[in-house]
């Protein structure tokens, strides 16, 4: 019996590759997918303002990058000790205005030299709501637990997403003519949206991620929404808040990701990086045993056949604890 519909999400050209810099903007369900990815040594990164939800924010974060529009004491605030920005997300928080304006700008540093060096960019839209500081106009990333009085909510639509994300991409092909952006709505559900309004958001979305993959040749749609809500289709696959997607629902699309967009090699690699992942996380009855000391030298022997076949890999905290 079959009891899903197991979508066939294809199969890319444009491959993901560990020797390749894979760049992540979006909610928090694409750093499920970035994790996974530096757990298994590729060179890749997300989110350094944080975790974004809606495109619009998403857009503002990467045309501060590629312009370096450093920030300035105008997009900061203080509120209970700690000074932050609407632009971030509230783990970016710091006692010091100063300390957090020269990390956030040296984030745009570091993110610009990222950009222009990547292969690939994946961004994730996680909803189409979003909210305005009323005092300054600023379309804002996070709302800190601010009063809800000093905002407004608003819902993008579709034109406006795709006029905008056709000029990033534009400037993005100018900036860096190689790179290859992959497009994903995230199947979290923004239950405080309410159940239609997330409906509603989460249609918009889809309709703009399509309708901007069709005008640009180097963007690809990958189906996170669709593989979750309806090839799984089941609250079996969900956190106890019925929002999140769990464990066995992010590593079904996973093993969908990695079919669409790593090579037959790539994913051979991949096999040997998780088994010596779980040599590394053995953690033995006896460390002075016999048994323990030859495994450790075994995985030692894996690390450094490996290093000898991927030379651009680095194991030095393997080796570094098996050699212990």
């Amino acid at each position: 019996m079959q009891f899903h519909l197991d979508i066939n999400t294809g199969v890319s050209t444009d491959k993901i590759e560990h020797r390749n810099t894979t760049l992540f903007f979006g909610s928090c369900f694409s750093e499920h997918i970035e994790k996974r990815l530096n757990d298994l040594k590729f060179n890749s990164a997300s989110n350094p303002f944080g975790i974004v939800f809606n495109p619009v924010s998403i857009q503002r974060s990467l045309n501060r990058i590629l312009t370096k529009t450093y920030f300035t004491d105008n997009d900061l605030l203080e509120n209970g000790d700690m000074w932050k920005s609407l632009e971030t997300h509230s783990s970016l928080s710091m006692a010091s205005k100063a300390q957090l304006l020269h990390t956030l700008n040296n984030l745009v540093d570091e993110w610009h030299v990222k950009l222009c060096k990547a292969n690939t960019l994946i961004i994730t839209f996680g909803s189409a709501f979003f909210y305005e500081h009323l005092e300054s106009g600023v379309t804002v990333a996070n709302c800190h637990k601010l009063p809800g009085k000093l905002f407004t909510k608003h819902l993008s639509n579709t034109a406006a997403i795709v006029a905008d994300y056709n000029t990033l991409l534009n400037t993005l092909k100018s900036f860096n003519p190689d790179l290859k952006v992959i497009f994903t709505v995230s199947p979290v559900k923004h239950l405080r949206d309410g159940i239609i309004e997330n409906s509603l958001s989460k249609a918009i979305l889809i309709q703009s991620v399509h309708e901007i993959s069709k005008q640009h040749s180097n963007c690809t749609y990958f189906p996170a929404y669709e593989l979750v809500n309806d090839d799984l289709r089941d609250y079996r696959f969900y956190e106890a808040d019925m929002a999140h997607p769990n464990k066995l629902a992010i590593d079904y699309v996973w093993d969908k990701f990695s079919g669409m967009f790593f090579s037959t090699d790539t994913l051979k690699l991949n096999a040997k990086l998780r088994e010596l992942n779980s040599a590394f996380h053995h953690r033995p009855l006896n460390k002075e045993g016999i048994a323990f000391t030859e495994f450790k030298q075994a995985q030692v022997n894996k690390c450094l056949a490996l290093k000898t076949d991927y030379p651009f890999l680095n194991f030095d905290k393997e080796l570094i604890y098996f050699s212990e």
